[in-house]
């Protein structure tokens, strides 16, 4: 996981991001929740203001597969690359050019202070904010990460963002594997039953498999049971192919989310093999 620190952009977690503001004789703590406690008051002169703390962590790390333009827009900002982000942003469809727009000025605003941006990254948000309908996985945690930014600056307009050395947040609500069984199994007879995370029907654009030489078949009878995915696998691949393949999960609109490799026994493959799974990106 590389180890940048955003502001953070999964559902509402607000462990360990506080936000604080000073006065000539009071310092009030705010949490994100709303509630606020007076502290003793400063007698010290020379204290230092303190300063709002941001501790942000995009849940997409080095190793993770390459998705539609906005996957490179998110990697921007979680690489701290604000400026980089309006360069991207003409490959996207709106509503998603909006809202990496808006995040981009939120970001150059909380992290470098170029305060003029403020308004246009809270104009952004209002845009956006009533159309996660056509938003995928990636994009609701940009919304997520744009929305807590403009809140947060809404709440303290005097004060400043700091990047803390720890903080929690979650993942992108995009299909993740934790497992599959079986993980081997003969042709058109097993069936597989997926766990994780963000398997519905509302993220889970299709499951494939993926054979040692690219080619693709569907998986049989793909149903959604309690937050899980069940399928019977395809017929094996040919004895020019490995008998390892790569089962995928494809997230709206169509990108390769995750993947997770099941063995046929069957004596019309080629033995097993490594392969990469999930398979690169072709374009």
């Amino acid at each position: 996981m590389l180890a940048l620190l955003l502001p953070a952009c999964g559902a509402a977690d607000d462990a360990g991001t506080t936000a604080t503001t000073s006065t000539h004789a009071t310092t009030t703590t705010a949490s994100t929740s709303g509630s606020s406690t007076p502290a003793t008051p400063s007698t010290t002169a020379t204290k230092k203001k303190k300063k709002n703390v941001v501790a942000w962590i995009l849940g997409l790390g080095p190793g993770a597969p390459d998705g539609p333009p906005e996957f490179t827009a998110y990697r921007e900002l979680q690489e701290l690359h604000c400026t980089t982000v309006f360069a991207r942003v003409g490959e996207l469809d709106e509503p998603a050019r909006t809202l990496y727009t808006g995040a981009a000025h939120a970001c150059l605003a909380a992290t470098k202070g170029e305060s003029d941006r403020w308004p246009r990254a809270a104009a952004a948000l209002q845009q956006v904010a009533g159309k996660t309908g056509e938003l995928n996985c990636m994009d609701v945690a940009a919304l997520a990460l744009l929305d807590r930014l403009v809140t947060l600056h809404a709440k303290h307009p005097g004060g400043t963002f700091q990047l803390a050395a720890k903080g929690k947040s979650k993942a992108p609500p995009c299909p993740a594997i934790d497992a599959i069984a079986p993980d081997q199994g003969v042709e058109e007879e097993t069936v597989v039953r997926m766990t994780g995370k963000h398997l519905g029907a509302d993220v889970v654009a299709d499951v494939t498999v993926i054979d040692s030489l690219g080619k693709s078949l569907d998986v049989v009878d793909l149903d959604h049971v309690d937050g899980a995915l069940e399928f019977r696998m395809p017929v094996a691949p040919s004895i020019d192919a490995s008998a390892t393949v790569c089962i995928v999960v494809w997230a709206e609109p169509d990108w390769v989310a995750d993947g997770a490799e099941f063995t046929y026994e069957s004596e019309t493959t080629g033995p097993p093999a490594p392969i990469t799974c999930p398979p690169p990106r072709q374009d």
